[in-house]
């Protein structure tokens, strides 16, 4: 049994920044998707996120690799390239970015495979369950982890912008990379915090099953810039499909 994917992919600077950081991927022909945050702000993030999301799309391709570790050295790829352009570009020098990828290797697979970095996300609406299957690499996350915070105290704390995990932050990446197991009708949300510091999760999960899904992008983004779209704003959609063998 085939796969058929419908997707789209929606970018805004948002209503402070000057300049957009994010990127995002859309290869729907290697069910491939992901999107980047890129962090230093004037030590060009946008030039980190950009080197990961071309990187990936060299790298992450069908072959006979294991896909874990292919997606292992395609992000430890990703990383080593934005290390390499801060010593060849001193201004870039504190440059990252987070990545979180979905990517399904076989269309006829009930198998795809998540690779993360740092705080962006990935969701899963599945009928009305809606799931944060990426863990955000930040001390406060793992306060709410812990017990410490609920869920939504994450939007509000002063340190939720603190991340322990980016591409460009050391020489060796320490990524999360694991299978999620894909269902006709499931539909997978991936996005940067410029989305999930203002919109809550239950607001994401409600928007996601009351939009049309070519209006899902569109509609999110603009509950974030209605709640003041201080970030950069990037969110993916992918929805799946059975169809015929």
């Amino acid at each position: 049994m085939g796969r058929q994917v419908s997707y789209q992919g929606k970018s805004d600077v948002g209503l402070v920044r000057t300049n957009n950081e994010d990127r995002y991927l859309l290869l729907p022909e290697r069910c491939l998707f992901a999107v980047c945050d890129g962090l230093g702000g004037h030590a060009a993030g946008e030039v980190a996120s950009q080197i990961a999301a071309e990187s990936l799309e060299r790298r992450v391709d069908c072959s006979e690799e294991e896909p874990r570790a292919l997606l292992a050295d395609a992000l430890q790829e990703a990383n080593s390239k934005i290390i390499s352009d801060q010593r060849e570009n001193p201004e870039h020098v504190g440059m990252g970015t987070t990545v979180s990828l979905l990517w399904i290797p076989s269309p006829g697979s009930r198998q795809g495979w998540i690779g993360h970095v740092g705080d962006s996300r990935i969701y899963r609406l599945r009928g009305d369950k809606f799931e944060q299957l990426t863990e955000d690499h930040s001390p406060i996350y793992r306060l709410y982890r812990e017990g410490s915070l609920k869920k939504d105290d994450l939007r509000h704390h002063p340190q939720k912008n603190l991340i322990e995990r980016s591409l460009g932050l050391s020489p060796v990446v320490e990524a999360d990379i694991f299978p999620v197991q894909i269902d006709a009708d499931d539909l997978f949300l991936l996005c940067t915090d410029g989305l999930t510091d203002l919109v809550s999760d239950d607001d994401i999960s409600e928007l996601c099953q009351t939009a049309a899904l070519e209006d899902i992008c569109e509609v999110l983004v603009s509950a974030a810039l209605e709640l003041g779209g201080y970030d950069n704003v990037t969110v993916v959609v992918a929805k799946i499909a059975e169809v015929g063998s």
